[in-house]
């Protein structure tokens, strides 16, 4: 017991010694964003050194000093350095010495690059931040500062991603408390704006057309997915859901409450990208409307999406109907009366592109304004679009409509945006900034002649990474000087959809293109977003640092996560899913997509196509080397490997079910009902077995949206199934 008291007495002493020893200082006029970063540094300097220390106005007395300060507010001690330029973006962490006092000065160009280079030092500490949590080293050490200078730009200014959007296994199933943890997480990896892609039928806008209410609103496309007794992984939901929802809409029983928590969540998650300096917009979809508003605007047609839900402009529609003038004004208006504070607009056209018939007049009207010859004549961009055979689900000809139809969008906004004063300022005095979202990259060159003032593009040129690189050309067009330019990133493709996915590989390739031509950055496009946390330390390093491959980010990410023991399987089983996703790419496009035949098409084709087997014999693979670092790893790695292993277990499981369920067909109709019986048991237990593995690592309501959704489409087709055959 007395060795004991000693023991305590002695830890005492040192972590009190210690705690005199640390000094964080901020400046007195400090913004709220500085404050918050030597709040973070202070904590993080607790939960690695078990240094208890607060931030301070005032420079005690100490040996470690830590300086944390924009140039305007840089203390007096750290005045006399000479600091480099440094852009809003740059970070500089400066060790420096007066008299026996170690010093450091944690400072960049804007608050929030303050609070990155907080985040670079714990990073260098040995933390590595996860979008679930961070993980700390094993084994800290001492604390010390670095012995030189780091001096960091970013080489893609834009670093954007995605939020809500609209299928259950993504963010917009996510609770605000979901997207706070997130953004938390984001911010540490240096990403600087937030983009909410909103959908015409969800509730997060209200507006009146002609007298006439907008209908009430829904989620998932209109679908409902029940939660009951019998669902798989019901012990993971919410005990009060019965049907699967956002938990922040969970009572939501009219369209006004229902507005009302969407308008509530979008402000939510607005505001807290704001609060850590990063800029947030939302991006609307202005030539959609639901359908119910074709009865008041004669002319426009119903559009070609999931769920038949919403109407756009006829195909021969004319650009200068009043009406429909008239409803994308007040489409535009609703949203950004209703979220002012967002910093720009982003005006997405209709994935399926149907406004095809006024292009050649939209043509003439915007050259007859902008002279936009010398970018081709209107058959020399479409002869362009046409050679793009390579487009999924329509090849060079979809290509030609979706340019026809932008082109006449593009006429049709140009002229509103003026005669609506669409783009007036706002309370704080701003103009809104507007970003032309998925226009067709052959009329790239258009929009920075009709691009209003501090506008952007933000660029889509195929559905997956590996897709875009067979477009190299268009990778390679250098954007308009001053026009900032974004490509869209696909981490993982709606198409490819349930099955685990990594592109790093590509989006590398990719990346090293737009810095050559001088792109801006990127917007992350992805659903499902455990998986992607190796893509995601890839993305968040080399935005940074151009050297960074995908093979340095992997090491270093499972180096410091697992131990290095754990990483080599690791990276093995990564590679071998980027693998297959580069093949589904090409010809997986749609299996995996969440909709309602998700299983039983598999049923009707009698089993796996050959393709589709040798994935599945690869997803074993992956699966055995992600076991073998769960084995190697430091407990501080299983959650990470528990997740990635019960997503490619499910992959396994779900194939397996699904060439049961083939098989189960076949039987059928060779008329052997015991062959049947047993490949309907067989896809029975493999589904359950699947949709579990995924329920048991759900990190968030996007998995289970996943799990939901799952249960929907191909548990209960395939238990129905068997149902009917044990009659």
């Amino acid at each position: 017991m007395k060795k004991l008291l000693i023991r305590l007495f002695v830890i005492f002493f040192i972590s009190i010694m210690h705690a005199q020893n640390v000094a964080v200082v901020v400046h007195s006029d400090a913004t709220e964003l500085e404050r918050y970063a030597a709040k973070e540094l202070c904590r993080y300097i607790d939960k690695l050194y078990g240094v208890k220390v607060q931030p301070s106005t005032q420079l005690n007395k100490a040996q470690l000093v830590i300086f944390i300060a924009t140039k305007a507010h840089l203390p007096a001690e750290a005045k006399p350095l000479a600091l480099p330029n440094l852009s809003e973006q740059g970070i500089f962490i400066h060790p420096f010495k007066q008299g026996d006092t170690q010093c450091l000065l944690l400072t960049g160009g804007s608050p929030v690059a303050v609070l990155w280079s907080v985040y670079e030092l714990v990073e260098r500490w040995g933390v590595r931040y996860l979008i679930y949590e961070d993980v700390f080293p094993k084994a800290p050490g001492k604390l010390t500062f670095p012995e030189s200078d780091i001096r960091l730009e970013p080489n893609m200014r834009i670093r954007c991603w995605r939020l809500v959007n609209v299928l259950p296994e993504g963010p917009v199933s996510w609770s605000l408390d979901e997207n706070k943890r997130f953004i938390h997480q984001i911010i540490k990896m240096k990403f600087n704006r937030v983009l909410l892609a909103l959908w015409p039928a969800q509730p997060f806008v209200d507006y009146s057309f002609r007298g006439m209410k907008k209908p009430p609103p829904v989620f998932y496309f209109g679908e409902h997915f029940p939660i009951d007794s019998e669902t798989i992984g019901r012990e993971h939901f919410e005990k009060n859901m019965t049907e699967f929802i956002n938990p922040d809409f969970l009572g939501a029983d009219t369209p006004k409450e229902l507005v009302k928590r969407g308008t509530h969540l979008i402000h939510g998650i607005l505001a807290e990208a704001k609060r850590f300096g990063m800029e947030a917009g939302i991006g609307i979809q202005p030539f959609e409307w639901p359908k119910e508003f074709m009865k008041v605007l004669p002319g426009s047609e119903p559009v070609h999406q999931l769920g038949n839900l919403t109407a756009g402009p006829g195909k021969s529609q004319s650009i200068y109907d009043p009406l429909l003038r008239e409803m994308v004004a007040t489409i535009f208006r609703a949203y950004v009366d209703t979220y002012p504070e967002a910093d720009y607009i982003a005006i997405s056209v209709p994935e399926h592109r149907a406004w095809t018939e006024q292009a050649r007049q939209a043509y003439k009207m915007l050259d007859a304004k902008y002279n936009i010859k010398s970018i081709g004549t209107f058959d020399e961009l479409c002869a362009r679009a046409r050679s793009r055979t390579s487009f999924p689900r329509g090849g060079g000809k979809r290509v030609e409509n979706m340019l026809k139809s932008d082109l006449a969008a593009l006429a049709f906004l140009d002229s509103l945006i003026a005669e609506k004063n669409l783009l007036a300022a706002r309370g704080d005095g701003a103009n809104i900034k507007l970003i032309y979202s998925g226009i067709t990259a052959e009329l790239f060159p258009l929009l920075a002649k009709i691009m209003p003032k501090g506008g952007e593009v933000l660029s889509f040129i195929d559905y997956t990474a590996s897709r875009q690189l067979k477009q190299i050309d268009l990778l390679r067009q250098r954007p308009p000087k001053g026009l900032p330019t974004c490509l869209t990133f696909t981490l993982a493709d709606d198409n490819v959809g349930i099955l685990p996915q990594l592109a790093t590989g590509s989006l590398d390739k990719i990346m090293r293109i737009l810095r050559k031509s001088g792109w801006s950055g990127y917007l992350t496009r992805y659903w499902t977003v455990g998986d992607l946390i190796p893509t995601i330390h890839y993305l968040a390093s080399a935005s940074w640092d151009s050297s960074v491959t995908p093979e340095s980010a992997y090491l270093d990410l499972f180096t410091h996560v697992t131990g290095k023991a754990a990483a080599k399987p690791a990276i093995r089983a990564l590679k071998i899913i980027e693998k297959i996703t580069i093949d589904l790419d090409q010809y997986g496009l749609g299996f995996g997509f969440p909709i309602p035949d998700l299983m039983t098409k598999h049923y009707k084709a009698g089993g796996l196509p050959a393709p589709i087997k040798a994935d599945h014999q690869r997803y074993r693979e992956a699966l055995a080397a992600l076991r073998i670092a769960r084995e190697r790893s430091d407990p501080r790695g299983y959650p990470l490997l528990d997740y990635l292993i019960g997503r490619v277990f499910f992959a396994v499981r779900f194939l397996d079910a699904a060439e049961a369920f083939g098989a189960t067909a076949v039987a059928e109709k060779a008329g052997n009902h015991r062959e049947a019986v047993r490949h309907i048991e067989e896809a029975y237990i493999a589904i359950r077995e699947a949709i579990q593995a995924w329920a048991n690592v759900a990190r968030d309501h996007g998995d289970l949206g996943a799990v939901a959704m799952l249960n929907k489409y191909c548990y209960r087709p395939i238990r129905d199934k068997q149902d009917e055959l044990l009659r």
